[in-house]
């Protein structure tokens, strides 16, 4: 049975976003503390298992020290890349 376009492309924005998280080198617990996203929502996240509003993400991404536009363009190069 295939997924859902909704499952693939949470499962591209947690892929994205841990990918982002490693590069920079710190954990979920470091992560939830420095941007305020609860440790729960970011382990949700990169498991796929939780959507994240816009907020959550530009908090993450200043967490990460990255541009929020260029994690978004990265899951989004990713969505098209799929098909």
């Amino acid at each position: 049975m295939a997924k859902a376009p909704s499952d693939e492309y949470l499962e591209i924005l947690g892929a994205v976003f841990k990918e982002a998280r490693e590069r920079a080198g710190i954990s979920q617990k470091k992560l939830a503390e420095v941007s305020g996203v609860g440790r729960t929502g970011i382990v949700n996240l990169e498991a796929a298992k939780r959507n994240i509003s816009i907020l959550i993400g530009q908090m993450l991404a200043d967490g990460l020290n990255v541009p929020y536009a260029s994690l978004i363009t990265e899951v989004e190069r990713r969505w098209k890349k799929r098909k």
